[in-house]
């Protein structure tokens, strides 16, 4: 007669218990966790663990030369930069943790599909989840670390040993593979096993198999990562002129050089013009010295250092302008060099329909169109924004800028060809360091109301529809 041995029912693990024991005890969590699986606080801890290395990186102040960095090629401001800054890493911990480990725990799955394992998904995930808990330690420890290597971007890899620039995919290839991605597959290989219903070996090959197709996919899509560790700037010109600082690719050619030389002189002759102000009139006055203008030779290379898909675009703070050298660019350099001509002069707080009407008229067009004619086609497709719209600073702002700016400028060329530039000087001045009062500002200086002044602007744009050979305020 034979007694069968008692079985013994493996008790279900404990979730807060798994956090350690996954690294304690690797295989025996991963064969309870089968049995009752569970991912909430794993998942939980290396996204706060992410997100507590993002905020403790950016309150110390580590990033502040990165994001100064973008802030400069982006156009964007330095508080600005900071505050999207601040919102992509709570972004990063709540959104992108969750999502990432959902395509793991998915591609996983797919892994121990082709070489036969079979579970359900929530089994393959809660283990996903736990494997990458080395992730959210390294975090921690790097945020701990920060004061001794003040970094936010240490990581235990070997990436220094590997030039960037000459070998990208390289670069990122050896960034993927640090001491908590090596762990964090160690654990998925021991993991396999029992998630995947596989003998060890088939376990290993899909676990390897899963690995290599996720390292290298991260490496190949991360390669455009590595052109930003070096200074884009390195190898280019410096050219003083008169008006400005021309830096320029090596792939601008001299006559191009020359050419935005001459577009920066005259910019600055129409905004004296127009408002008074001497751009060039040194770092004390108002106009603020010269300015620095980045030349790039194509719309895609300034796309692809600055991420701002506009011709031209201006860096307040820094007194910048990023210009790609293209066809048709003189009249957006001009209005950015107007822009920051003014903010240099009168600070942030400026009134639009002021403001931008007159960078806009001093560039002449929009659209390829003189500023009165693009004004009155506005009108003629029934778009133009009325006068008490475009007074009104918050409103104006929420408007399409390819109705509320043309709409701007060929007010403006109503105002000058009217009344002449003192009106046009006399209401930038009076418009200067405020962004409220722009209707009272136009009656007191015109001397009649607001509809009264809309109906002459009106039948200003349709005279110009009536009388094609009709001069244009950008040809006069």
């Amino acid at each position: 007669m034979t007694i069968d041995a008692p079985s013994t029912e493996m008790r279900p693990i404990h979730p807060l218990a798994a956090l350690t024991l996954v690294l304690v005890f690797p295989g025996k969590t991963f064969r309870r966790l089968v049995d009752r699986p569970h991912w909430i606080l794993p998942l939980v801890f290396v996204a706060v663990s992410v997100m507590i290395n993002r905020l403790l990186a950016l309150s110390s102040g580590m990033m502040d030369d990165m994001l100064r960095s973008e802030a400069f090629l982006s156009g964007a401001g330095l508080s600005d930069a900071k505050s999207a800054a601040l919102t992509f890493a709570v972004v990063l911990s709540v959104v992108a943790v969750p999502v990432v480990t959902l395509l793991q725990a998915f591609f996983f799955k797919v892994a121990g599909t082709l070489f036969g394992g079979r579970n359900r998904f929530r089994v393959i995930f809660s283990a996903v989840c736990h494997a990458s808990i080395p992730l959210g330690l390294s975090a921690l420890a790097f945020a701990a670390l920060m004061p001794l290597t003040h970094s936010a971007s240490a990581a235990a890899n070997l990436s220094f040993l590997v030039d960037p620039v000459r070998h990208p995919f390289l670069w990122c290839l050896a960034m993927e593979l640090d001491l908590s991605a090596i762990w964090f597959f160690i654990l998925l290989g021991l993991a396999a096993e029992p998630v995947l219903n596989l003998p060890r070996r088939r376990a290993r090959l899909a676990t390897v198999a899963f690995a290599v197709a996720y390292i290298l996919i991260m490496s190949w899509s991360g390669k455009g990562s590595a052109s930003r560790t070096v200074d884009p700037y390195a190898e280019w010109s410096v050219r003083e002129t008169g008006s400005a600082v021309l830096h320029a690719s090596a792939r601008v050619p001299d006559e191009t050089l020359e050419e935005i030389a001459g577009v920066c002189a005259i910019a600055e002759g129409r905004i004296e013009e127009l408002t008074g102000v001497n751009p060039g009139g040194g770092a004390g006055t108002a106009g603020g010295g010269r300015i620095d203008c980045y030349l790039y030779p194509s719309l895609e290379e300034k796309l692809r250092v600055t991420d701002n898909p506009a011709i031209a675009h201006r860096v307040e703070w820094a007194g910048v302008i990023h210009l790609a050298c293209v066809e048709g660019a003189q009249a957006p350099l001009t209005r950015e060099i107007f822009k920051l001509v003014d903010a240099k002069a009168h600070g942030k707080v400026y009134t639009p329909l002021i403001r931008d009407g007159l960078a806009v008229y001093a560039g002449g067009t929009w659209g390829g169109m003189p500023v009165r004619m693009a004004g009155a086609d506005l009108l003629e497709r029934k778009v133009l924004p009325g006068l008490d719209l475009l007074v009104d600073g918050v409103t104006f702002v929420r408007l399409d800028e390819r109705i509320s700016q043309p709409a701007a400028a060929s007010f403006v060329a109503f105002l000058t060809e009217e009344k002449g530039v003192d009106i046009v000087r006399a209401l930038h001045s009076g418009s200067a360091g405020r962004s409220e009062g722009t209707e009272a500002l136009l009656e007191a200086t015109l001397g009649d109301s607001l509809g009264a002044i809309e109906e002459r602007w009106l039948a200003y744009l349709r005279f110009s529809t009536d009388t094609p050979g009709a001069p244009s305020s950008g040809e006069r």
